[in-house]
């Protein structure tokens, strides 16, 4: 009888262990299926930022901008850089454009073009002084310039330049009734505002016509 329930429990305990590894299996089956899931590579845009696309205007595309592709009717937007010479580098402009014409900063990668002006020439026009004001003694200088620029439109994506011109642009006649000067220079400069002339050269290529 010992004997008999001796194997009988082993019996029990073969069979126990049998059920507990087919479950483990199954178990393990189950995490190695569900571990098989494939993972989805969600690749993100590239961020790029206004500064970036000066690059453009040295005919270096830019990858993560919008590609240009003119469909009238459309804004195909841009940004404009500028500089002082061909030395210089090229600073973004902040001189006012169209509404819509220019992508906020955290939405840079949808510029598709950039236009580039660069000083070629400047002559003295006139010189124009600000008396000081009661209680001070300084005089302040502006002095404005007759200016000649180079004038290029690219193709942001790929630095391709799709057309170049340059303006003649004429200081005002008349010294202004006001102008602000950084705070502790006497002396400033002025060039006249491109912006009309430049609206009227990159308006073809930002919202082509049918």
């Amino acid at each position: 009888m010992p004997v008999f329930n001796a194997k009988l429990s082993l019996q029990s305990t073969l069979s126990l262990f049998v059920v507990l590894g087919l479950i483990a299996c199954q178990t393990e089956t189950a995490q190695v299926e569900e571990d098989e899931t494939p993972i989805v590579d969600e690749t993100v845009a590239e961020q790029v930022f206004p500064d970036d696309f000066a690059q453009v205007c040295n005919g270096i595309g830019l990858a993560p901008a919008a590609a240009y592709e003119p469909m009238p009717g459309e804004i195909h937007h841009l940004y404009v850089f500028e500089r002082d010479s061909d030395t210089a580098a090229y600073a973004k402009s902040y001189r006012d454009l169209p509404e819509g014409w220019e992508k906020d900063w955290e939405d840079s990668q949808n510029t598709q073009l950039v236009a580039c002006l660069t000083v070629t020439q400047a002559t003295l026009a006139k010189t124009c002084e600000f008396p000081p004001e009661e209680g001070e003694t300084d005089v302040y200088v502006l002095e404005t310039y007759n200016t000649a620029y180079d004038v290029a439109i690219y193709h942001a994506q790929s630095g391709e330049q799709l057309n170049s011109t340059t303006f003649e642009l004429p200081a005002d006649d008349e010294c202004p009734m006001f102008h602000m000067f950084t705070e502790g220079e006497l002396t400033d400069t002025s060039s006249p505002d491109y912006s009309q002339a430049l609206l009227e050269f990159v308006k073809p290529y930002v919202q082509p016509e049918a």
